[in-house]
Order: C-alpha cells, then sequence, then structure tokens
C-alpha cells in the first residue's frame, strides 16, 4: 500500500521542455480561425512551432504576438478633407494632369477624382442651372407621385361605395321578391 505522505518516484504526466505550448487546433481557436489550414499556412514565417511527441506546437508567447499585430489598428497617414482633396485635384487637372497622375500624386481612389473631373469640366454657371433643373424635376417627379396616391384613394373610395350600392340593391330586390 503505498504512503499518503510520500512524493511519487515518477510524476503523472511527463514534463517536456515545451509544458504550455499549443497545438496547431488550440493556435487557429485562440485566433479565430475556424480550421487549422491558415495555421499551416503561417507555418515558418509568422509561426514557428517545434515538433514534440504530441504533434508540433507553438510557443504561447508567439501566437499573442501574433493575435495582437493582427488586431492592432493600422496606422494610416490622417485623412486629407474633401475640399482640400478637390483643391489638389481641380489644381493638377489645370496643369494637365492625367487622371492616373492624379491618382498616384494624391493617394485618393480614382472614382472620387472621376467625379472631381466632371465637376472640374463643368463651368459653374452650368453647374448651378443643372442643380436646380435637378431637383425641379425631382419635385415634380414627387408630386406626380402624390396626384396617383390620391388617385388610386379615390378609385378605391368610389370602388366601395359601388360595392355598398350593389350590394343595397341586390337586398331591395331580393326584399321585393319575398313580399
Amino acid at each position: 500500500m503505498p504512503n499518503p505522505n510520500s512524493d511519487p518516484k515518477q510524476p503523472t504526466e511527463a514534463t517536456t521542455a515545451h509544458a504550455g505550448w499549443l497545438t496547431r487546433a488550440q493556435v487557429a481557436a485562440e485566433l479565430g480561425y475556424r480550421s487549422i489550414f491558415p495555421i499551416r499556412k503561417m507555418e515558418g514565417t509568422k509561426l514557428h512551432p517545434v515538433r514534440e511527441a504530441r504533434g508540433w506546437v507553438f510557443d504561447p508567447a508567439e501566437v499573442a504576438e501574433l493575435k495582437l499585430s493582427r488586431t492592432a489598428p493600422v496606422r494610416t497617414a490622417p485623412a486629407m478633407p474633401e475640399g482640400r482633396i478637390a483643391a489638389r485635384v481641380f489644381y493638377l487637372f489645370d496643369h494637365g494632369r492625367e487622371l492616373r497622375e492624379v491618382v498616384q500624386e494624391i493617394e485618393v481612389p480614382p472614382n472620387v477624382v472621376r467625379e472631381l473631373w466632371h465637376e472640374w469640366l463643368t463651368d459653374l454657371d452650368e453647374g448651378e442651372m443643372e442643380r436646380r433643373k435637378t431637383a425641379q424635376d425631382e419635385r415634380r417627379r414627387l408630386r406626380d407621385q402624390e396626384q396617383m396616391r390620391e388617385l388610386e384613394r379615390q378609385g378605391q373610395r368610389e370602388q366601395k361605395n359601388f360595392e355598398t350600392m350593389m350590394a343595397g340593391i341586390t337586398a331591395a330586390l331580393s326584399g321585393n321578391g319575398k313580399g
């Protein structure tokens, strides 16, 4: 019978130099992946596993560092205000720059430069007339829609009145036929 006060001759689990290290599945879970395949892709570049009897294991500190770098916000240059972008783009167009050159120099998306190019082409007075015409067309369209809705409501009321009259006539005729 073993003595309860004595230390066991051998520990119940074998201790390794990499005790506490993580398996692929644990690393995948820690980094928020559903499978181990992204982890396998990172082996040798971002992660450096060690072969153990239980399989490949990963240093928890390295995993924590990778997790932190993945969740850290990416530092970007402060965004330029829209007015300043427009002024810079207009200046470059005035000096003969092409779309590609403007995108490369200012580092804004092509669709922004393309919209500004259309604005640049439009004369100030012409642009104001177009804006007013567009606003007037929109008001006309909304007014027409409201008139159509009112006509539909009126048609529904007339249909209901017609049905009520027909029901009354039918009731009166069926009452006269009985007497």
